[in-house]
């Protein structure tokens, strides 16, 4: 059981200050959950029908600590951290929601509100489906995407949390960030990385990728390598295209990854930038709370039902 620029500074300022995979191998403990990237294109690609229109900034709690991606928190409501979302990437960005996360989780019958969503930024337009049906995702066909963010936001009903977080930016020609300043970034927003990974390997139109691990234990203290849980917590979650999967264990804490994409035709210049955060221990007493919470729940129902249906004089033989 159990997501630039002719002025670099500036700009990689913004973008990073203000703001597992199904199928991997899990270990002893470890809880996984995820939402197929086929699932998320066939959803609704739309503003939520009847949501309220977008103030910003998003109204949220003060007392929320810890690091943000983009604005976001772990910790967040449901109302917050799509009020927040929405606000960073713009009233035209495409939102979609989804009913589930925890594929494993028997809910009991009890409907859920909004488990995991989605926003999407970018240049799209009406798909003709009569003549591009195949490359339609949703109602559009997406000529860029500049930025995705997605959150997982599992719970009982009304007690939907955020418990990971995953960001996309794409970088068009032109508006491509240098790499060593958005590691640079990284570093002065959220500390010395515990694990760095670095590959040269040609992929697609990209000449590599620089991979970044922020790990910590559920008492906030950095894992060194030499610390037994330094491989029982790193990668639960991953900072790659498409893949918004994670997994989680009790004792370990906040997880960080982050991966800078290398340009095919430039090395120095970053194609892409993914980031993604869960903070494990969290997430596995919120689960572990919200399953307990579906079972009373549901048992509270059955104990309704069987009280109204009567009792044995009722039956007629």
């Amino acid at each position: 059981m159990p997501m630039t620029c002719a002025r670099p500074v500036l700009i990689l300022s913004v973008l990073l200050l203000s703001a597992c995979g199904n199928g991997h191998e899990l270990a002893e403990g470890q809880q996984e959950a995820g939402v197929p990237l086929d699932e998320l294109e066939a959803a609704a690609m739309a503003a939520p029908e009847g949501a309220a229109a977008l103030r910003c900034p998003a109204k949220v709690r003060k007392d929320l600590k810890g690091p943000d991606i983009t604005g976001l928190r772990l910790g967040m409501s449901l109302e917050e951290a799509l009020s927040t979302a929405r606000c960073s990437l713009g009233e035209d960005a495409v939102v979609s929601e989804e009913k589930r996360w925890l594929d494993r989780m028997d809910v009991h019958g009890v409907p859920l509100g909004t488990q995991f969503f989605t926003i999407e930024k970018g240049s799209y337009r009406p798909c003709n489906y009569a003549r591009e049906w195949q490359e339609c995702r949703g109602k559009f066909k997406w000529e860029h995407t500049d930025e995705i963010v997605s959150v997982a936001t599992p719970g009982a009903p009304g007690k939907e949390k955020a418990v990971a977080i995953w960001r996309t930016q794409t970088f068009r020609e032109g508006q491509m960030p240098p790499v060593e300043a958005t590691l640079e970034a990284l570093t002065a927003k959220y500390g010395q990385p515990q694990l760095r990974e670095n590959s040269d390997s040609p992929r697609g139109h990209s000449a590599g990728t620089r991979d970044l691990q922020w790990l910590y234990d559920r008492a906030g203290n950095p894992l060194s390598e030499a610390n037994p849980l330094f491989n029982q917590c790193r990668n639960a979650v991953y900072a790659a295209n498409g893949d918004t999967s994670a997994r989680w264990q009790e004792g370990c804490g906040l997880t960080i990854s982050a991966r800078v994409v290398l340009n095919g035709k430039n090395p120095g210049l970053a194609m892409a930038f993914h980031i993604a955060m869960i903070q494990q221990s969290d997430t596995y007493a919120h689960v572990e709370s919200m399953r307990s919470e579906l079972e009373r729940s549901s048992q509270a129902r059955r104990d309704a039902e069987v009280k109204e249906a009567g009792d044995a004089s009722d039956v007629r033989l």
